[in-house]
């Protein structure tokens, strides 16, 4: 058994961004870990890169057809050996003391089971990426009410909290199945982030995140809705109403009842939940135009409920009433 296991899918890097990918774990300064490889159905020349490196801790598979990434992950969770797992992408590099840094961490952390890292951004410009977010509390919020708090290839988590609660990635939440991930782990262990840069993003074209945009977007919502039905007890059928209308770049009056009745109907008890509908509902107002329609939200029960300032109100009213 070792200490950690490096999970790395790959299918059809470019040989420069894989080789460097690769490199970047071999050269860690923590030496017990494995690297297991799992080689989503590529053509040829992944398999002879992957040849290429004489190191045991290498651990290649290679699927019989291409399943995705997230069953290629599943598929390396499986085999892995490693008390801790630690996620990387196929085209970003780790830089030398991460897996040292994770791992010291969260075997003096009991009680935290998921971390990430800060990171850089490597495009056009390098520049280090965090959102201020670092303890638990605040990263739950983030997930839920806003997005992925995580770079995938900053995280190392406990595997027996996923072997335990029967948490792997879900397909059908492809390109954002990281995300949807995070939001399983709500109530299952604690996370952290740590202040440390230890990992370099690649952002270039032939990304998933850039290919798969729209889809991610729309995958994305799907978990965020389906995680805060569970976490705050909603139908999941009132989210997706509540979405839906704030979707609609300029509502007509009867779309601005029905969201009102049921933001009003709506049993709200969780803060956080609440600043979530408040800000959903600010962007209602911004995002309305026309004299009766603004008016009508001038006068709206929902100002009582997240107690909109008036002076507040009269502004949006007089830059949106035409």
């Amino acid at each position: 058994m070792v200490s950690v296991s490096v999970i790395m899918p790959v299918y059809n890097t470019k040989e420069k961004y894989f080789r460097k990918a690769i490199e970047s774990i071999l050269k860690q300064t923590f030496k017990d870990f494995e690297l297991i490889i799992v080689d989503d159905c590529s053509d040829k020349y992944i398999e002879e890169i992957v040849s290429s490196y004489n190191d045991i801790r290498i651990k290649y598979y290679r699927l019989n057809k291409n399943l995705g990434a997230a069953s290629a992950r599943n598929f390396a969770i499986q085999k892995s050996n490693g008390k801790y797992l630690a996620f990387m992408d196929s085209d970003d590099i780790s830089l030398p003391n991460r897996l040292l840094i994770q791992y010291n961490f969260l075997e003096q952390n009991k009680e935290i089971g998921c971390i990430g890292t800060c990171y850089k951004i490597k495009g056009k410009n390098i520049k280090i990426f965090g959102k201020n977010i670092f303890k638990h509390d605040e990263i739950v919020k983030y997930l839920l009410f806003k997005c992925c708090a995580f770079c995938q290839s900053t995280v190392m988590l406990c595997k027996d909290i996923l072997i335990n609660n029967n948490i792997l990635y879900r397909s059908e939440y492809v390109p954002s199945e990281d995300y949807a991930l995070w939001l399983d782990l709500i109530g299952k262990t604690r996370f952290e982030i740590l202040k440390n840069t230890l990992v370099i993003y690649r952002n270039h074209k032939e990304s998933i995140s850039h290919k798969m945009k729209s889809i991610q977007i729309e995958t994305s919502l799907k978990a965020q809705i389906e995680a805060i039905r569970k976490n705050c007890n909603i139908e999941i059928s009132i989210l997706n109403e509540i979405f839906s209308i704030c979707k609609i770049k300029d509502l007509e009056i009867k779309d601005i009842k029905k969201f009102e009745q049921i933001i009003l109907n709506t049993d709200i008890t969780n803060d956080s939940l609440k600043q979530f509908l408040r800000n959903k509902t600010r962007r209602i107002f911004y995002h309305t135009h026309g004299f009766k329609k603004q008016y009508y939200l001038c006068h709206s029960k929902l100002n009582k409920l997240f107690k909109f300032p008036l002076y507040w109100r009269i502004f949006i009213f007089i830059t949106r009433m035409f």
